[in-house]
C-alpha cells in the first residue's frame, strides 16, 4: 500500500514545474500573412458573365411577358369562337316548339 502511494506521490511531484508547449512566436504573423495573400490573389467577378445573365434574365421575362399576353388574347378569342359555333349548333333548337 505504501509503495503504491510513493509512485503516486512521485509522478505527483514529477508534473511539478512543467508548463504549456510553447508554439512558434511567428505562427500567428504566418497565417496572417497567408490569408491575406489569398485574398489578393483571388480574381475579381467578371463582369461580362453577370452583364451576360442580366440580358438572359431581362430576355427571359419578356418572353413570358409577350406569351402571357399572346395567350390572353388568344383564350379571349377561343371563347368568343365557341360560344359563336355553340349558338349556330344549337340555333335549330328555337325553331322546335315543346
Amino acid at each position: 500500500m505504501d509503495s503504491m502511494e510513493d509512485t503516486i506521490n512521485k509522478t505527483i511531484e514529477s508534473l511539478d514545474g512543467i508548463h504549456r508547449a510553447a508554439g512558434n512566436p511567428f505562427l500567428y504573423e504566418k497565417v496572417m500573412q497567408r490569408i491575406n495573400n489569398n485574398l489578393l490573389n483571388t480574381a475579381p467577378a467578371n463582369n461580362r458573365i453577370i452583364w451576360r445573365f442580366a440580358a438572359l434574365l431581362a430576355l427571359l421575362i419578356s418572353f413570358n411577358i409577350m406569351s402571357l399576353i399572346y395567350l390572353n388574347n388568344f383564350s379571349n378569342n377561343c371563347q368568343a369562337d365557341v360560344a359563336s359555333m355553340a349558338h349556330e349548333y344549337f340555333s335549330y333548337m328555337d325553331s322546335i316548339k315543346f
